[in-house]
């Protein structure tokens, strides 16, 4: 009985250190980007224009040169998207890094806004649709922005003392996954009105357990629109079409969405990258509680002989 009763309270104790591991876990000012995979996010950044006057550009980055992604979900009539606009072109960055802003403009079920598209809506809600029904009930919510594929944050509303903390803390939050000896190299090349890409993503210290899901993305750098209901007029970053691409390494011959006015379009190669973590359901426990726990059924299943007393 003295046994059990030991076993009961030290399951207990383990419990409420779950509790606690949990908890301090969950102080952040972001909802995670959930996935179907154990961990997600998203990197890259490496561009080229796409412009008139050349039939050919090409870029290789190593990833200390690769800006940081934040993906924006904004609409034309928005008038808080102007205000988390203005907050992420003032995040402090060091010497050595730079933004890559990508507007997602809503499209579906959209009038006001001629800025997006059925791919660039359909990207956001298979990759944040999710995240975005938990954290505010809609799948599409204007103004959203995620940093690094990774951590999300939905409308106006903040954790710390204000919302420029909460964007700061997040940009200056490494991303999960180690990619310090990752490259990649994007090359494009336009024949007879033909736009044919090449690209390689290397990523040598990834294992089996990672699996890499390129795509281009055509961003337009600016667009005219005097008639959005927020009273911008000039909109920026604009993603205009999203093409998946089918390995870390290949050749394609594509068509897409051109810009939506003038020639100021770019494309841009990122890629998902997701963890499977197949080690089972003790991976959740803390390595210490894990000891513990183990223990106790060693001992339960080798029980002390009783003395007799004389």
């Amino acid at each position: 009985m003295t046994r059990v009763r030991a076993i009961v309270v030290t399951l207990f104790l383990i419990f409420l250190s779950q509790q606690s591991f949990a908890e301090s876990d969950n102080i952040k000012t972001w909802h995670n980007v959930l996935s179907d995979s154990t961990d997600t996010g998203t990197l890259g950044g490496v561009s080229i224009s796409l412009s008139e006057n050349v039939s050919s550009n090409s870029n290789t980055m190593s990833s200390a040169e690769w800006p940081h992604l934040i993906e924006v979900y904004t609409a034309t009539w928005c008038t808080n998207c102007v205000r988390t606009e203005a907050i992420t072109n003032s995040l402090i960055l060091s010497d050595n890094e730079s933004i890559m802003q990508i507007h997602y403009h809503r499209f579906i079920a959209e009038v006001q806004d001629p800025f997006g598209s059925q791919e660039t809506d359909d990207r956001w809600v298979d990759r944040y649709g999710k995240s975005s029904d938990i954290a505010g009930d809609l799948e599409r919510i204007a103004p959203s922005n995620v940093f690094d594929g990774e951590r999300l944050h939905v409308g106006t509303t903040f954790s710390s003392d204000s919302l420029d903390t909460d964007y700061q803390i997040s940009f200056d939050t490494a991303p999960s996954i180690e990619y310090s000896d990752f490259s990649a190299t994007l090359n494009w090349f336009n024949e007879s009105d033909t736009d044919r890409f090449s690209w390689n993503i290397s990523t040598p210290s990834l294992t089996e357990s990672y699996t890499v899901s390129p795509k281009l993305f055509f961003i337009e750098e600016v667009g005219y629109f005097p008639e959005g209901g927020n009273g911008e007029e000039y909109y920026h970053n604009i993603l205009r079409d999203i093409v998946d691409l089918p390995s870390q390494e290949g050749e394609i011959l594509v068509d897409y969405n051109s810009a939506y006015d003038g020639t100021d379009l770019s494309v841009v190669l990122v890629f998902d990258w997701h963890y499977n973590d197949d080690s089972g359901a003790f991976s959740a426990l803390p390595f210490p509680n894990l000891i513990v726990l183990v223990s106790l059924f060693v001992a339960a299943l080798h029980p002390r002989k009783n003395k007799l007393s004389m």
